[in-house]
């Protein structure tokens, strides 16, 4: 790598001993060599999976006429009264929902269903459950309403929004998402040493690839959860392996085919693929203690991330 392409990895918010380790592998690293990321809240601050399942409540996009949505829903989590109150909330327009208590009603208990299922059932169900709730739609919309999201979501302030919902649950949404500048620097010096940039995300693969060109990634190197496409329509057949923990790692495996020198999470799902980095692991540091745990032992890096610059890219 040249001392030109080298310096563009500035040091910017990276802990010094971070930044010395990366700069050490883009002088050695050979050519052609895979680097992983986790998506949100490693390459960017906040989720923009979560943010997409907001919108698509808020602005009423799910197929909410279906029998099929509606299956997705378990009756512990009150299906039958919460798809009576959308389909009141359904009757009014646009226009009419602004400060409707009908509305705000329905959006306080759609918001918190992901919330209580899971409590119920727990991440690994929850991760691959909310990309099936996008059944019926197609991949169009999916695309064109994911970067409706991104564009907003982008220059949204950074705040947290509460619905309580009838059982006294508080629903949060945390609204704005920033890239971090050392990331996207980071991968602009890894591609000019010569390595391939992977995004492996648990968001579904319709939204983080339309975020890849923020980033400057090929979409066909950004993996995601996803279902099974039939006609042009989304089914709610996951497609094998949900990318959760060691999921993961077996789509690493399966579609890249080789050990990536440096992979960089930020969370519990990352685990397996942190620990099947061939060179170096990456932890944004969130404060996630079995990745503190972990990474004491193995040696990880540990980059805090209130330490990284989280703004739009110029």
């Amino acid at each position: 790598m040249s001392s030109e392409q080298r310096r563009n990895l500035a040091p910017r918010g990276w802990h010094p001993e971070v930044h010395r380790a990366l700069l050490d592998l883009l002088d050695r690293a050979p050519a052609g060599e895979a680097v992983v990321f986790d998506f949100d809240n490693t390459c960017i601050l906040g989720d923009v999976g979560e943010l997409f399942g907001h919108f698509m409540v808020q602005q009423m996009r799910y197929r909410y006429d279906l029998d099929a949505f509606w299956e997705l829903v378990h009756p512990e989590d009150g299906r039958e009264a919460l798809r009576e109150l959308t389909e009141a909330a359904l009757e009014l327009s646009a226009h009419e929902r602004e400060g409707s208590p009908l509305y705000e009603r329905y959006l306080a208990q759609m918001s918190g269903l992901y919330g209580r299922r899971l409590q119920r059932a727990g991440k690994r169900d929850c991760y691959e459950w909310a990309v099936r709730l996008h059944v019926g739609l197609s991949e169009e919309e999916m695309t064109s309403w994911s970067k409706e999201v991104i564009a907003r979501e982008l220059i949204e302030p950074r705040r947290r929004e509460r619905y309580r919902c009838d059982d006294g649950h508080v629903a949060e949404v945390q609204r704005g998402i920033r890239p971090f500048v050392e990331i996207y620097e980071l991968m602009r010096a890894l591609e000019a040493a010569g390595l391939e940039i992977w995004i492996v995300s648990a968001s579904n693969i319709w939204t983080v690839r339309a975020f890849a060109d923020h980033f400057g990634l090929p979409q066909e190197r950004v993996l995601g959860n996803r279902v099974a496409v039939e006609e042009g329509r989304l089914t709610d057949k996951t497609r094998i392996p949900a990318l959760y923990r060691e999921g993961k790692m077996a789509i690493i495996e399966e579609v890249i085919g080789k050990t990536p020198v440096l992979v960089a999470g930020d969370a519990v799902t990352d685990y397996e693929m942190l620990c099947g980095a061939g060179e170096l692991a990456l932890v944004i540091d969130r404060g996630d203690e079995l990745l503190r745990k972990e990474g004491r032992k193995r040696g990880w890096l540990m980059q805090p991330q209130q330490q990284l610059t989280a703004r739009e890219l110029r």
